[in-house]
């Protein structure tokens, strides 16, 4: 009422004029005066609404701006729930905010208190029997309030307690796994069954094993999705079925996906793709299939280094490359890297994480993905050791809650490997197209910019180049239009940028002069088909394969070779000067960007063997000298000779000639027919495009589809028109685009240079 009142009052003050209109009519001039209105005159719904979603230093500060918040914040568990505490651990100075958020049903307190007492991290006890009874009960509570909050996701504590166990050590994960236990016996929950379930099925004993199962059928008749699934694996899935067990176990698939499993639903689309139909007709399944492609949303990857001054591109690339090579050290699967950069890509997306703790963020993704994914686990300890010891036991431990509460426990999603899987079943695909398949795939990964196309649009792109690069008669046949619903003019555009940034863009070079090509040199193996080494198409014959015609050159490409001057997988003796580095441990990290298991002198077999890398000893666990990762380290200053980037340009040629050096000068407003300019540097994929293609990505070009004429759009930032002298040297200034916020400072005289190295 007070808020209408001040608009009837400023009404007031409005006069007519003869002409009908309102104007403002001022008796008399007043110096301007402080509003009486202030914002705890709202009403009370306004300023809940105001201060909901906070972060708890921001909710604590408005407590002491006025009374009447001070009871606002108190009297509302519904701001309290809502809270945020990114970036904050549990600690004897804030415990108590921590339990009230907690107790107002809050998942990011509730997983971190749970976290903290499981590991006994932030909160100051001993490691005694005692001890480890309290929190390991403590964390089982906060857990089961967790699982029972109906959070419509897979449940996700049990990545937790997960065995082995080891009967010493200060963790207390069979203690949490006996009070879950005990509280859904005594409660049953569709949720705490199912991480019981699968608790136990991850032990080596028949009896547990029969336990297990009898878990899954009480979560399943409570409703979960997730455990009549492992049911119907039990039942049905790498068995021999005749055609009736065959219809039944598709119709009792059908059932399952209706309640809103992820892996049910591929599933079924696996079998719809392989023409069987479980006793409906063939449209009726290309309708579902289109409709589970056409709901996949993009990741929007690419927004997050737009506006980000402390993050780049460069960095990202680099961090998932490294996560490649540790995927492939520990033998998972493709499924956990997929999830894993998915995760970290989601985490980065909502919270805004230093440089110092990007591989942090990596590998403890990592660490969560592969317990929640697979058998075989990276060991807490291990994984500190996997950063060369440049983060601690506690630091992994506290990225690991940092995640799952940001993420709400959120871990798998439908990744574009998902997707490649089903549509390489749909396209007839054999072992080494589908390896083909998988490859580009992964090469998309690396590349922030594909978040800006669906996953199931990335998966039927890299499953049209394959096809395309292993010269299929059809690229895309009218049946992979049925069931996805993407025509072969819809996946033009994302083909061609993949084509463009995956294989004719020039790879990132780490600190070491290192070119980055984890993903080529694993599908360079046998086992792959070696893949990566199949000779990619150029442009024009992508262009003749595509239907594409009517092309013109419109310039040439300027491109650029990266180096990584942030050294993103840092050393432990960073920041030390040069003369204490000595030769041998600078020889020890000359060639691997993560140590192997030869130079590893403290590696040892505990630290593979499931959960012992986790156990700590008194001492270690509770050591005095443990301080968080400061974010702002001075550490962290850029050098100014490790930041510089160098700009290449495609190498001059005629006729058949190999590659050479850049000439001192030359005229590019009118290249001699038959020149062919093309950069010398490796593509990201580590394969060389063929040597008669002329600027790729500079041309303007008409697609022609079926008889319909559209243009095709043209991806390259780095080109150059070949217009005048004065426009040449505006677009040399623009076109080179730097990724860090050091780079941006010298743009304007790199390119300032390097327009004149063009005109001269």
């Amino acid at each position: 009422m007070f808020v209408v009142n001040s608009l009837l009052k400023s009404l007031g003050q409005l006069q007519k004029s003869p002409e009908n209109a309102f104007i403002p009519v001022h008796s008399h001039v007043r110096p301007r005066t402080r509003s009486s209105v202030t914002m705890w005159h709202l009403p009370e719904e306004i300023c809940l609404h105001l201060l909901k979603h906070l972060h708890i230093k921001d909710l604590l500060n408005m407590k002491i701006v006025h009374p009447y918040f001070n009871d606002l914040i108190n009297d509302n568990n519904c701001l309290w729930a809502s809270v945020k505490f990114h970036n904050c651990w549990p600690s004897p100075a804030n415990l108590h905010h921590f339990q009230r958020a907690a107790n107002a049903g809050n998942v990011e307190s509730l997983v971190k208190l749970g976290v903290a007492y499981l590991y006994h991290e932030g909160l100051p006890c001993d490691a005694d029997y005692q001890n480890i009874t309290i929190n390991g009960t403590t964390a089982a509570q906060l857990f089961s309030e967790i699982e029972t909050m109906n959070l419509k996701i897979e449940p996700f504590t049990w990545l937790f307690i997960r065995p082995p166990w080891s009967p010493s050590g200060a963790c207390c994960k069979e203690q949490v796994f006996t009070c879950m236990k005990e509280s859904v016996d005594s409660n049953p929950d569709k949720q705490l069954a199912l991480c019981v379930a699968k608790t136990l099925q991850l032990m080596e004993n028949e009896e547990r094993q029969s336990e297990s199962k009898q878990y899954l059928e009480l979560s399943a008749r409570l409703g979960s999705g997730s455990a009549a699934y492992l049911l119907w694996q039990q039942k049905f899935s790498n068995k021999c079925l005749d055609t009736a067990t065959e219809l039944t176990s598709i119709r009792e698939l059908r059932d399952v996906t209706s309640m809103g499993c992820l892996d049910a639903s591929l599933t079924l689309c696996d079998f719809y793709s392989r023409g069987i139909y479980g006793g409906i007709h063939r449209s009726q399944a290309a309708a579902y299939m289109k409709e589970t492609f056409q709901s996949s949303v993009p990741s929007g990857t690419h927004k997050i280094f737009k506006s980000s001054t402390n993050l780049s591109q460069a960095m990202r690339y680099i961090l998932v490359d490294w996560l490649v090579e540790v995927a492939g050290m520990k033998s998972f699967s493709n499924q956990t890297l997929h999830t894993a950069v998915s995760v970290v890509d989601r985490f980065l997306a909502t919270q805004n994480v230093p440089r110092a703790k990007l591989q942090l963020l990596g590998v403890a993704a990592m660490v969560v993905c592969s317990r929640f994914l697979g058998k075989d686990v990276i060991t807490v300890r291990e994984a500190a050791w996997l950063t060369d010891n440049t983060y601690k036991y506690e630091d992994v431990v506290r990225m690991m809650g940092e995640i799952t509460a940001s993420l709400k426990g959120n871990i798998r999603i439908a990744t574009n490997l998902d997707y490649v899987k089903v549509v390489n079943v749909l396209a007839g695909m054999d072992a080494k197209a589908s390896c083909l398949a998988e490859y580009i795939c992964e090469l998309c990964v690396l590349q922030s910019e594909m978040g800006q196309y669906s996953p199931t649009e990335i998966a039927c792109s890299s499953v049209l180049l394959a096809r395309l690069l292993l010269k299929s008669e059809e690229p895309w046949p009218s049946q992979m239009e049925e069931f996805t619903g993407f025509p072969l003019e819809d996946l033009s555009r994302c083909a061609f940028h993949i084509h463009e940034k995956c294989f004719l863009e020039g790879s990132v070079i780490d600190h070491r002069e290192i070119t980055l090509q984890a993903v080529k040199q694993k599908y360079g193996e046998e086992k792959f088909f070696q893949v990566s080494s199949i000779e990619i198409m150029n442009y024009e014959e992508l262009c003749s394969m595509l239907g594409v015609t009517d092309f013109y050159l419109n310039g040439f490409d300027l491109k650029l070779r990266f180096r990584n001057y942030d050294e993103l997988i840092v050393s432990p003796c960073r920041g030390k000067s040069k003369g204490r580095r000595t030769a041998q441990r600078f020889s020890e990290r000359e060639n691997a960007a993560t140590p192997s298991f030869e130079k590893g002198p403290f590696f040892n077999d505990s630290m593979t063997s499931g959960y012992e890398g986790d156990q700590e000893d008194e001492d270690s666990m509770f050591d005095d000298s443990f301080s968080p990762i400061k974010s702002d380290s001075s550490d962290l200053a850029f050098d100014s000779d490790g930041d510089t980037y160098s700009a290449c340009l495609s190498s001059y040629i005629q006729g058949n000639s190999s590659y050479g050096t850049i000439p001192d000068s030359f005229d590019v407003s009118s290249p001699p027919c038959g020149t062919n300019f093309y950069c010398g540097n490796s593509s990201s994929s580590g394969v060389s495009c063929s040597p008669v293609t002329s600027s790729p990505y500079s041309k303007k070009a008409k697609c022609n589809f079926n008889g319909k004429i559209s243009d095709v759009p043209i991806f390259s930032e780095l080109s150059i028109p070949n217009t005048s002298d004065n426009k040449r040297r505006k677009s040399a200034r623009t076109a080179t685009k730097m990724t860090s916020p050091n780079a941006l400072k010298r743009k304007k005289r790199s390119s300032t240079d390097t327009s004149k190295s063009l005109c001269d």
